[in-house]
């Protein structure tokens, strides 16, 4: 698997299968595609406004982790 990212256009790709050639792209939403083989296997994603998408995604399970990790802290304070 390799993964690039186009800056000027802020699209990932995700190349799923190096070395495979896509023969259709599918849409799954305005801003992801799916690249697909001639047996129907995923080759490649496609993420355009990556840094929106991709930010979102990765952000909302982080901010989760870092609160209850921060909710221990206090409780673990709190009982010295």
């Amino acid at each position: 698997m390799r993964v690039s990212y186009d800056k000027r256009n802020d699209v990932l790709y995700i190349d799923v299968a190096p070395g495979k050639k896509a023969l259709e792209t599918r849409p799954l939403n305005d801003d992801i595609f799916v690249n697909l083989d001639e047996e129907g296997n995923i080759v490649g994603i496609e993420i355009w406004n990556a840094s929106e998408n991709i930010a979102e995604a990765m952000a909302e399970p982080l901010i989760e982790k870092v609160e209850k990790s921060l909710e221990k802290s206090v409780m673990a304070g709190k009982g010295s």
